[in-house]
């Protein structure tokens, strides 16, 4: 009779343990189904710039999808979900380098204008003119950029990487930063230049000088 207790507490003991497990594993997949969703991607909703829009970087003014030029400017979406908008490919590069941060980059198919990213978009080096003068053309897939090379010719048009609008971009940065320091530096020279006139002009012994001119006369 003890032997048959005993062998019926033993079972009753792992019932309960099983049960136990079972609670666990599901509480376990619970976490993981809600880390997997708050680890899923956010919607990104892409925007129009306004008719007064001007490019983040270089100020000028961004073309909308109607205009002539619409086709190069770009959007870049910060981590706040906010769009900044800009007139050619490489001053949204060069934003990223001010801000020393990283946005989700969107650029136009160069022929039906729709919104495209920057990292899987075919890039094309062209000679014909963008706002900026950078002269990139982007397109969804390889055969639409091989079509418009074909188009223009081999010897105005060709394949090119974001690497190489990124060098083009940083290099113009440079220069632009120099460009200002030397401006900057001028108008320091200037304003003391103007200082040290308005010092002599002022000096006790200059009046004197002029005072003894005068009476010489």
């Amino acid at each position: 009779m003890k032997k048959i207790l005993l062998l019926g507490i033993i079972l009753l003991l792992m019932i309960i343990t099983a049960a136990c497990v079972a609670q666990d594993d599901n509480i376990t997949t619970d976490k993981i189904e809600v880390e997997d969703s708050e680890s899923s991607e956010t919607t990104v909703v892409l925007s129009e710039p306004s008719e007064d829009a001007t490019c983040k970087y270089c100020k000028m003014d961004v073309y909308n999808k109607a205009h002539d030029m619409g086709m190069f400017s770009a959007q870049g979406i910060t981590e706040e979900g906010k769009s900044l908008f800009f007139d050619d490919v490489g001053c949204m590069l060069n934003q990223e380098r001010i801000d020393n941060s990283t946005l989700e980059k969107y650029v136009r198919d160069y022929h039906t204008l729709e919104w495209i990213k920057l990292d899987v978009a075919v890039v094309v080096k062209t000679e014909i003119k963008t706002p900026m003068n950078y002269g990139y053309a982007f397109f969804e897939d390889k055969e639409g950029g091989q079509a418009f090379i074909e188009e223009l010719g081999s010897e105005k048009a060709s394949f090119s990487s974001i690497s190489d609008i990124d060098k083009v971009a940083g290099h113009r940065h440079i220069k632009k930063i120099e460009k200002m320091q030397n401006l900057e530096s001028k108008e320091t020279h200037d304003m003391k230049s103007e200082d040290n006139t308005e010092m002599n002009e002022i000096k006790p012994e200059n009046k004197d000088k002029d005072e003894n001119s005068d009476s010489q006369r």
